[in-house]
């Protein structure tokens, strides 16, 4: 049963938290090449998330819109900073070659603990190269799926991240809302252990 103690966090909307203004669009950003391109992408997503999700609190719920601005792969890195080392679960209607790079380094860092991920069956063809390098680099299952979850814990945290967010870059606005309470993420753990023990590699 779901507590009714959870508190919320919704961020009035404003132009700080939604730097692209109303319409959500992307504005151009001067890039260099190799790991400055790199660097500056993660400051900015990072100033991005800082603005939209800020500082998480066990008990709250917080709630959340992208405005194109990061996808799931990057919230999960920028709660891991919170968190510090933890073991993570997530499903993804789709995966890019960029977010294998990410968790692939998080997990040589030990930043994640472990990593267990569910595709779509789609993924096979829609993107066989992320999909080959997602098959040599982690624990996965593939089923007919659309929910976009993520799961992030360790001894001090149980984080549910529900959202309309893929692991691959989308410059239109996504929503989602990431919950803090127990009972919240153990009925997702639950569900997506069966989910997986039901895939197909």
């Amino acid at each position: 049963m779901l507590t009714n103690s959870i508190q919320s966090i919704i961020p009035e909307l404003t132009a700080e938290n939604n730097p692209q203004g109303e319409t959500g669009k992307q504005q151009p950003v001067s890039l260099t090449s190799g790991n400055e391109r790199a660097s500056v992408f993660v400051a900015e997503a990072d100033k991005s998330l800082t603005k939209a999700i800020g500082q998480l609190q066990n008990g709250l719920t917080t709630h959340f819109y992208s405005w194109g601005n990061f996808n799931l792969i990057r919230l999960m890195m920028y709660i891991l900073k919170q968190t510090g080392p933890a073991h993570a679960f997530m499903t993804s209607y789709s995966f890019s070659q960029k977010s294998i790079e990410q968790l692939n380094l998080k997990l040589s860092q030990k930043q994640l603990l472990s990593f267990r991920v569910i595709v779509d069956n789609r993924v096979k063809t829609m993107s066989p190269i992320p999909f080959q390098m997602l098959m040599n680099s982690f624990d996965y299952r593939c089923t007919s799926i659309h929910a976009k979850i993520a799961l992030v814990w360790n001894a001090d945290w149980k984080i549910t991240i529900l959202t309309s967010q893929n692991a691959t870059d989308n410059p239109k606005m996504e929503r989602g809302t990431i919950f803090t309470d127990e009972s919240v993420f153990e009925f997702d753990l639950k569900t997506l252990e069966n989910e997986f023990l039901a895939g197909s590699a």
